[in-house]
């Protein structure tokens, strides 16, 4: 070999070595870059080092993970799937996250042997095993990844076992008729699971915003009704709610009652039925609660599909890929969402309500994806994006006893289930009124100085007043009792 052949190899054996240097180094890189979107469990604070946190990329998938732990509030072990953004990570500015809540499952139906017949039908595919994982495939989170600029958390994707089967994600409470597995769906604190348990762990564990600003909520079916649910019942707590193929009414509507009787949602809960128990549902029925977002800077976004239905639908992709002909049960459902999408056209508009409203062509389940990705992703990217100002003046309603809002706590003794209508409340704490009955103790947000004393009148509907004085706690709170009589009362603080 020449003196040229024998430099040539050597350029050639250099160019080698360079190559696998740079394929060892982008290797090195692609695992760094891998670890640093996989957040250690290693140094987790209590409590949450005693829940035996996993975190598992799916299929190697460091974008697309399983976020896997011991519940204290429901007593199992739950698995929850993180979407990654491009754009994430472990250093820099924190993203916001947006919540997915899936819909209903059917205890009968929760079978894995029942799978091979399920699957042949789009609703019963949904509702059936694994279908609180199944219905969250089915909007194709992986794909807008690069558009996305949040994370994505949707909590009970387990495959194998479904915790959430007609909780509509809300607390349910013990009643004198027992669950009755699979016949009935088990009682859930759903509420308190997200907002306890799952929202602060994820806080923790990514780099997130914390603020409502940076929070979102999303849901398909039921889950769209607990994303209203959600918006509505904790307005301070979220900037942007979309509810897909959600009903916004249970109670009124012949429809919407028919199918949240027919499939026990709220006696799965310890609520009885409508017939029983109206006032416990409507403290949970979203046309009731709308006008707790009245005036309030945050998105709503309400979707539905058409059911198919319109000749000019049938031939697009979405009618023809699930037939109704073929998804009869899906149709159906959707039919029903669809006449009271057209319904409540107006609905939250006319009490205040900022709402974007969209409707494809397609039965239950069938143009998720489209939603997620042409209407969902942009909305919330621009509301994410800009300062969302929370409210100086706000109303708030609620049938629970005990709640907390907007930097008021307040608990309340009634004789009865009602609602309680807090109005004109400012956020300073210096003016609001109470509508309802029974006696209530407010503590007002931290607006006060820390032991001062404030002369404060209720005024009642029938003209009389009482004065009396409080004083402001260590942490600047005030905490007013007042009888609320069996009317409204107005406080003024001095």
């Amino acid at each position: 070999m020449g003196f040229l052949g024998r430099g040539a190899s050597r350029k050639a054996v250099a160019s080698a070595l360079l190559a696998a240097v740079a394929a060892v180094a982008s290797s090195v890189t692609s695992a760094s870059a891998q670890e640093d979107r996989v957040p250690s469990t290693a140094g987790l604070p209590d409590p949450y080092r005693g829940w035996n946190v996993q975190i598992t990329p799916q299929a190697g998938n460091a974008n697309v993970l399983d976020l896997v732990f011991d519940s204290p509030l429901l007593h199992k072990r739950i698995t929850n799937r993180v979407y990654l953004p491009t754009s994430y990570s472990s250093t820099g500015a924190p993203l916001p996250v947006m919540y997915y809540l899936h819909g209903t499952i059917a205890s009968p139906l929760d079978n894995p042997v029942l799978g091979p017949i399920t699957q042949h039908e789009a609703l019963l595919d949904a509702i059936g095993p694994g279908g609180g994982a199944r219905q969250t495939d089915i909007f194709q989170f992986e794909t807008q990844l690069d558009r996305a600029k949040f994370l994505l958390v949707a909590p009970d994707t387990s495959y194998a076992d479904t915790i959430c089967e007609t909780c509509i994600w809300i607390d349910g409470r013990q009643d004198a008729i027992p669950n009755v597995p699979p016949l009935t769906a088990e009682t859930l604190q759903a509420d308190s699971f997200l907002h306890k348990e799952l929202y602060p762990l994820v806080e923790a564990l990514f780099n997130v915003r914390t603020d409502r600003g940076g929070r979102g909520v999303m849901g398909f079916s039921m889950g769209g009704v607990a994303a209203y649910l959600q918006g509505m019942r904790h307005p301070d707590r979220y900037a942007f709610v979309g509810s897909v193929s959600g009903a916004l009414d249970v109670v009124d509507e012949p429809g919407g009652r028919a199918i949240w009787e027919g499939l026990g949602y709220m006696r799965d809960q310890g609520y009885g039925t409508a017939l029983t128990n109206e006032a416990d549902w409507r403290g949970f029925n979203p046309k009731d609660l709308v006008s707790n977002l009245g005036g309030i800077d945050a998105a709503v976004l309400s979707s539905t599909g058409d059911a198919c239905l319109p000749a000019t639908s049938l031939l697009q992709k979405d009618c023809m890929r699930l037939s109704p002909v073929t998804n009869p049960a899906a149709a159906a459902v959707e039919l029903v969402l669809a006449r009271q999408y057209a319904m409540h056209s107006r609905e939250l508009p006319s009490k205040g309500v900022n709402e974007t409203r969209v409707q494809y062509p397609g039965v239950h389940g069938a143009n998720n994806y489209r939603v997620y990705r042409d209407n969902i992703v942009p909305m919330a990217n621009q509301v994410f994006a800009r300062k969302v100002a929370d409210p100086q003046v706000f109303d708030y309603r609620t049938t629970a006893t005990s709640f907390s809002v907007w930097g008021y706590d307040v608990t309340t003794t009634r004789g009865k289930v009602e609602f309680l209508d807090m109005t004109g409340v400012r956020a300073d704490g210096r003016s609001f009124q109470l509508r309802g009955s029974g006696s209530a103790e407010v503590l007002t947000p931290a607006a006060f100085q820390p032991g001062s004393k404030h002369r404060v009148v209720a005024s009642a509907a029938d003209g009389t007043s009482t004065t009396r004085e409080f004083v402001a706690d260590a942490k600047g709170r005030l905490p007013i009792s007042t009888d609320l009589g069996s009317g409204r009362v107005t406080i003024q603080v001095d």
